[in-house]
């Protein structure tokens, strides 16, 4: 019996000492965005041509965790931009974006993710993917982002691309010229964003 009361006393410090050991081994970096660096850009097509807008301001924040033996892990990844910052030189073809997107009834756009994401890192490139929600023209839908990236000193780079359905998100593809012009339902966003850690 005293001989079990030690076994038990034994494994509730050594469990105690665990809890207060593994926290110390993970450093949390808050990691900023660099705007001027950063770009995402929107490419889709039509029945005459392909076409390409921007998300001219945006903000993404994310959490950056170090730990032993170069393990990396990225958590609370944060993206938002006003739906008006999508567009493109052509005022006319801006305008129907805007129509489409819904920009007075639905002014933002967001994404947040809903799980931690481990880096495979080989040297200073990693690769990953992070699942969560993003939320466009009203509609929320969970989606996996795959990317790819480098880190090195105080930089992070992310870079990657993803194709979207406007049916998915109620979108109706712009037209224009009367109709003669029909844009293609799928699009891909193609995102460059670098980062400042600490």
């Amino acid at each position: 019996m005293k001989a079990m009361k030690n076994i038990n006393k034994v494994a509730i410090i050594s469990a105690f000492l665990v809890l207060c050991i593994i926290p110390g081994l993970w450093a949390q970096k808050q990691v900023t965005l660099i705007p001027s660096e950063s770009k995402i850009l929107i490419k889709g097509t039509s029945n005459l041509h392909d076409w390409e807008e921007k998300v001219e301001k945006f903000e993404v924040s994310l959490l950056l965790l170090t730990g032993g033996a170069g393990d990396s892990r990225i958590s609370d990844v944060s993206f938002i931009s006003k739906s008006v910052s999508v567009g493109s030189d052509n005022s006319i073809m801006t305008g129907k974006t805007h129509d489409a997107l819904q920009v007075k009834k639905h002014p933002e756009i967001k994404f947040r993710s809903s799980d931690l994401t481990v880096l495979d890192l080989k040297g200073n490139k990693f690769t990953g993917s992070l699942t969560g929600e993003l939320i466009l023209n009203g509609v929320t839908k969970e989606i996996k982002i795959d990317f790819s990236g480098t880190l090195s000193g105080d930089r992070i780079e992310v870079s990657g691309s993803q194709t979207l359905s406007m049916a998915d998100y109620n979108i109706k593809p712009p037209t224009a010229i009367l109709g003669t012009l029909k844009t293609g339902d799928k699009v891909t966003v193609i995102y460059s964003l670098k980062f400042k850690i600490g």
